[in-house]
């Protein structure tokens, strides 16, 4: 499940190793959010309302490009940002990277944004939909990896309102990660070499 279809979980870094979730220090407050979500609110009456959801850790691009476009399947974007817990049992080892509170103030930042549901269900019901007057719930074709065999989507396909968004941008958490790493060890073997090259100086110069 990937951030509602363009890599919202996940990573490389720790895979097949277990840790538990790190306790927060990041201390939002009432006032932070209200800035954060400035220009969201309740759908208008008679709103054509748009459902997507995902962990959406380490917002990125592709994050922006999948809500464009799923805001523009109707008049009202709504979107769940699942919590700490639920990212870490779906998609296991260290993830997610950022907690829940840092992602929700990602999402709400962003302009296609209309309003944030904050832990949702994993899996849809029909009580949900109902209860936020949901018309399309969208998902995209570019997601992270998760260790979840059930279809989170399967009551939004049977009630025929399901709809699948084309992912423009193959960037995910992965990918992210991957490039961290590669960075990391391009820098440690720089750093490694540099380190030879002085000692090899101090001897010749000093002759130690």
């Amino acid at each position: 499940r990937g951030g509602g279809g363009e890599g919202g979980e996940g990573g490389e870094g720790g895979e097949g190793v277990e840790r538990p979730l790190r306790e927060s220090k990041f201390l939002p407050t009432s006032t932070m959010y209200r800035l954060f979500a400035d220009g969201c609110g309740a759908p208008p009456a008679g709103a054509r309302v748009v459902y997507v959801d995902g962990g959406w850790d380490m917002f990125h691009a592709g994050h922006v490009a999948f809500l464009r476009e799923a805001a523009a399947l109707g008049d009202f974007l709504l979107v769940g940002v699942h919590s700490d817990a639920v990212v870490n049992r779906h998609r296991g080892c260290n993830f997610p990277l950022l907690n829940q509170q840092e992602r929700v103030l990602s999402v709400l930042a962003c302009r296609h944004t209309g309003d944030v549901v904050i832990d949702p269900p994993w899996y849809l019901t029909r009580e949900m939909i109902a209860a936020l007057n949901i018309a399309v719930v969208a998902h995209g074709t570019t997601q992270d990896r998760n260790m979840d065999d059930r279809d989170p989507y399967e009551v939004a396909r049977q009630m025929g309102i399901f709809s699948t968004i084309p992912s423009k941008h193959a960037l995910t958490v992965d990918a992210i990660v991957g490039r961290i790493h590669a960075n990391h060890d391009r820098i440690a073997t720089k750093v490694e070499k540099k380190m030879v090259a002085e000692q090899q100086y101090y001897k010749e110069r000093y002759r130690l």
